[in-house]
C-alpha cells in the first residue's frame, strides 16, 4: 500500500477549500485530514496532531491574518510540515519563497500546475522514506530470502555471473537476483545505477568529478569506495535519476 501524504488546508474561502479538496481527491496518495478557515482552527488541530501532518496548503490573503507569517510560525514550530502556497496574488511569490515552500500556486488552480506541485512533494516524501532505517528489502539467495535494511547497503555490484551486496558492516551477500531486478526494487528508495553493473545509494554520493583529459565522469562516495569512470551519455541518465530526489545539477 503506497504511503499516504497527510494534508491540511487553510483558506478563508470555503468554496476554495471545496475546490482544492475535489482536485486532490484524484490523487490516491493524498489524504486530506483537516481543513480550516482560520489560523486558530489550524493551530488547535496541529497542537493535537502535528506529528501526523505532512503537507499544508496555505492561502496568503486571509481575513485579518497573513499567510506568510503563518508559514514562518509553522516552519519554526513544526519544521517537518511542508508548505504549498495557494493564493490569488502572484505578487507575493518572492516574499513567499523566504519561507522555503515546496511550491507556489496561483488561483484559480490549474490541474496541470497542481500535479507538478504534488510531484515535488511526493519525491521529497520518497526521500524521507529512504532515510527510514526500518525499511527492509528481501534479497533472494538460492532457497533463502535475507531481509536487509536498506540503509545498510553501500554498493551492489555484478561480478561475472553473481550479484553481490556490500553492507555498511563490510559484510557481503550474494544474490540470485539480477542487478536490473534489484534496481527496480530500490530505485524508489534513492538508489541509482551508475553503470550496468553497479548500484549505489544516492545518499552516499558526495561529488561528481569531470576529467577533461578523458572526457569521463567520476562519482565520489562517502564510503570511499572507488567507482569506474562514467561516460557523458551515462551521466545524463544518472542526473535524471538524481533530479527525481531534488538534486539540481
Amino acid at each position: 500500500m503506497p504511503h499516504k501524504i497527510n494534508t491540511i488546508i487553510l483558506d478563508d474561502e470555503p468554496s476554495a477549500i471545496e475546490n482544492l479538496e475535489s482536485m486532490l481527491s484524484f490523487y490516491d496518495y493524498i489524504n486530506v485530514v483537516q481543513t480550516s478557515t482560520s489560523f486558530n482552527q489550524l493551530w488547535h488541530y496541529l497542537q493535537l496532531h502535528a506529528d501526523q501532518v505532512d503537507l499544508l496548503f496555505l492561502d496568503i490573503l486571509l481575513h485579518n491574518e497573513n499567510g506568510l507569517d503563518i508559514a514562518k510560525t509553522i516552519n519554526e514550530t513544526y519544521p517537518s510540515i511542508k508548505i504549498i502556497f495557494s493564493t490569488s496574488e502572484a505578487s507575493y511569490a518572492l516574499d513567499a519563497y523566504d519561507t522555503s515552500p515546496i511550491d507556489y500556486i496561483t488561483k484559480p488552480i490549474n490541474a496541470v500546475r497542481l500535479q507538478k506541485a504534488l510531484t515535488k512533494i511526493r519525491q521529497i516524501d520518497k526521500h524521507h522514506i529512504l532515510k527510514n532505517n526500518d525499511v527492509k528489502i528481501g534479497i533472494k539467495n538460492k532457497n533463502m530470502i535475507d531481509m536487509v535494511n536498506i540503509d545498510s547497503i553501500k554498493l551492489i555490484k555484478k561480478e561475472l555471473r553473481h550479484v553481490k551486496l556490500l553492507l555498511t558492516d563490510d559484510s557481503k551477500l550474494t544474490t540470485t537476483e539480477t542487478i536490473n531486478a534489484l534496481f527496480l526494487k530500490l530505485k524508489a528508495y534513492g538508489f541509482v545505477m551508475v553503470t550496468r553493473s553497479i548500484i549505489v545509494p544516492i545518499r552516499d554520493i558526495t561529488a561528481i568529478d569531470y576529467k577533461q583529459s578523458t572526457q569521463r565522469y567520476t562519482i565520489q562516495l562517502r564510503s570511499q569506495l572507488k567507482l569506474p569512470p562514467i561516460s557523458q551519455a551515462r551521466i545524463k541518465d544518472i542526473k535524471s535519476d538524481l533530479a527525481a530526489f531534488d538534486w539540481i545539477i
